[in-house]
């Protein structure tokens, strides 16, 4: 399922096209909102204002270049992006309208789900000033300006990247000659993103540096935003300006390598129903001139990108996008402030592309190779925690640094997320699956990671994670070693018990999943302590070498995987956990297995006095340093 034809204009304008008709296809009466199919939210009450705030991320790149036309053709219907913008933001913004986005469901909050899109709302406005703001009427303009003022008013504190939205919303109103908060600009570019910015282009998620609240939106708000605010504000603080320019180029330096060869992303975190919104950044940072490699090698990303979706029924038949990641992958990627319309953040790739000239040379670049496809590599990223691995053109993210507790479960917790063998999101009778990570169980309870409370990585490829299980009211404690060698990886776990533990404790240690579809037989292996299962060009498998008791194939409930209809997990079991129980074993993801899937390995890995670990792999010693555990 691989399209070895470069990327082009018309193609990227024929997919734009498609979906702009079935957008525009699925708008109520008054063009404010839209009427999808999916899992309602509280945001869907009378239709979804976001599939329409959110689609002018699209709308005002398109119309943002000069003698661009507004028509779009798709099939035989041709749709004018000027009036449909016009008509949805009048509407949108109308108190009298029955489609009126100031209808609050939360009454009284400060943080409104309103203020997210007033930002792309104002920045769609600036964008298309010379067209669309100047055909308003100045009642319209009015009804603007207040309904962007209701949901930009400056909150008791600054929570994350929402602080972001504030910024843009105040930044284009400045532009637009309209009343503005230029302390609120100034407070989140400056004192709030230093005190958030936790260097080479990485920002914590959070209140303040040091939550370890790293994911998406590193890219899909910090990126996106901050390249909006510099486009239409920067110029009057240009050396701030510059200086946030060249985080984003830092952030961007590393970008790359979290693609696969075909395009796929190591999908990780939440919001990930926001599917290719992550191009929106790097298109954006090269259109200021901080995409740090060529244009060859973004125009190759963005086409396979795109084109990984659209091949997996991201995009509806009737042109509408899906909230789950895939056609066949499970709903539950989607949290529960994802409304049917809450999806069109995805747009940001169509505003990035759509920001470039129709003669920009990006269109006309030669492609060049992803790092994926030239080679592979083990990176080391410090700040978040993460080692990420690329082989045969498959790329896996090992997650040591960023964890969220509070209902994310399978989205931070597991220890390593793959391209090729895509995480299971959904629950299994309440719990997440146990691919990718140790669960410990307590009679019918299974745990996941709660809580890191130490993370270190380092070269060539190693992970030291402490960590917490919370679990049916204690709390255990975890010690776990990762060293990575292409498609293999060797993982080892001190458990520490909760002193309190009454009950029986078992454990279950999962592989990566083995995603199939409709008609595929997986070919099944096992032997003493091992299992391994494959199916066409991708194989998974485990093998225990100390401490555990047993290997099987778990399967948990139909549709749980993020991208496929059905999911087998290696595992292995403990059915005895002891107050301290050490565990060793190999983990495989790569192509079609065979009895040496996992070849015999001398592999050993002893705790020492001083919290290191001594791990030696068929010769090759890793000596793990010891962490300055916190909490």
């Amino acid at each position: 399922m691989h399209n070895p034809n470069p990327f082009t204009r018309q193609e990227a304008v024929e997919l734009w096209a498609r979906l702009v008709a079935g957008w525009a296809d699925h708008l109520d009466n008054s063009g404010a909102r839209t009427l999808l199919d999916g899992c309602p939210t509280g945001a869907d009450a009378g239709g979804s204002y976001e599939g329409v705030t959110r689609m002018f991320w699209g709308l005002g790149g398109w119309l943002s270049q000069p003698g661009r036309t507004p028509l779009v053709r798709w099939r035989d219907k041709v749709y004018d992006l000027s009036a449909l913008m016009v008509r949805g933001i009048a509407n949108g913004c109308d108190p009298s309208s029955p489609s009126y986005w100031g209808i609050e469901y939360s009454p009284g909050r400060e943080y409104d789900q309103r203020t997210v899109e007033s930002g792309q709302v104002a920045f769609a406005l600036w964008q298309t000033r010379k067209s669309i703001w100047e055909q308003l009427t100045d009642t319209e303009r009015t009804h603007i300006y207040h309904w962007l003022e209701r949901f930009g008013r400056r909150p008791t504190t600054w929570h994350g990247n929402w602080s972001l939205f504030w910024v843009v919303n105040h930044a284009c109103r400045k532009a637009l000659d309209l009343p503005y908060d230029q302390g609120i600009i100034d407070e989140v570019m400056y004192a709030y993103l230093d005190g958030v910015y936790c260097g080479d282009g990485w920002y914590d998620d959070a209140p303040v540096r040091g939550s370890g609240f790293f994911d998406e939106y590193n890219t899909w708000v910090f990126g996106s935003h901050v390249l909006a605010w510099a486009q239409v504000d920067g110029a009057a603080q240009p050396g701030r300006r510059d200086e946030l320019l060249e985080r984003v180029r830092q952030w961007m330096r590393n970008y790359p390598y979290f693609f696969a060869a075909n395009g796929a992303y190591s999908e990780f975190g939440r919001s990930l129903s926001y599917k290719f919104a992550r191009l929106g950044t790097p298109l954006w940072a090269y259109k200021l001139g901080v995409w740090p490699h060529s244009a060859g090698m973004l125009k190759r990303l963005v086409g396979r990108h795109l084109r990984w979706y659209v091949d997996r029924g991201a995009v509806r038949a009737d042109g509408t996008l899906c909230q789950s990641l895939t056609e066949t992958g499970s709903v539950e990627i989607a949290e529960t402030y994802i409304s049917t319309g809450a999806t069109y953040w995805a747009m940001q790739a169509f505003g990035g592309l759509w920001n470039l000239a129709d003669d920009d040379p990006f269109w006309e670049a030669e492609e060049e190779p992803l790092p994926a496809e030239a080679g592979d590599y083990v990176k080391v990223f410090p700040q978040p925690g993460w080692v990420v691995t690329a082989t045969d053109g498959a790329v896996q993210r090992f997650n040591g640094g960023s964890i969220r507790a509070h209902g994310y479960g399978a989205k931070y917790a597991k220890l390593v997320y793959s391209t090729q063998h895509p995480f299971n999101v959904g629950l299994t009778d309440g719990f997440s699956s146990p691919d990718g990570t140790l669960c410990l169980i307590d009679g019918d309870l299974r745990g996941e990671r709660t809580k890191n409370l130490g993370c270190a990585v380092g070269e060539p490829g190693w992970l030291h994670i402490h960590w917490e299980q919370a679990l049916n009211g204690l709390t255990h404690v975890i010690d776990t070693v990762i060293v990575v060698r292409g498609g293999q990886h060797v993982r080892a776990h001190r458990i520490t018990l909760d002193p309190a533990t009454s009950s029986p404790i078992r454990a279950i240690e999962g592989g990566a999943p083995l995603g199939t579809i409709q008609g595929e037989v997986p070919t099944i292996l096992s032997g003493p302590c091992w299992q391994a299962a494959g199916s066409y060009d991708h194989a998974v498998a485990v093998r225990g070498l100390r401490g555990y008791d047993r290997a099987r194939l778990w399967t948990g409930a139909p549709g749980i995987n993020s991208v496929y209809p059905f999911a087998l997990v290696p595992v292995l079991q403990v059915e005895a956990v002891q107050p301290q129980h050490d565990l060793l074993c190999q983990v495989f993801s790569g192509v079609m297995p065979d009895q040496k899937v996992l070849p015999e390995a001398t592999i050993t890995a002893e705790w020492q006095a001083d919290g290191s670990v001594h791990l030696v792999w068929d010769g090759q010693i890793y000596q793990i340093p010891a962490l300055n555990t916190k909490g």
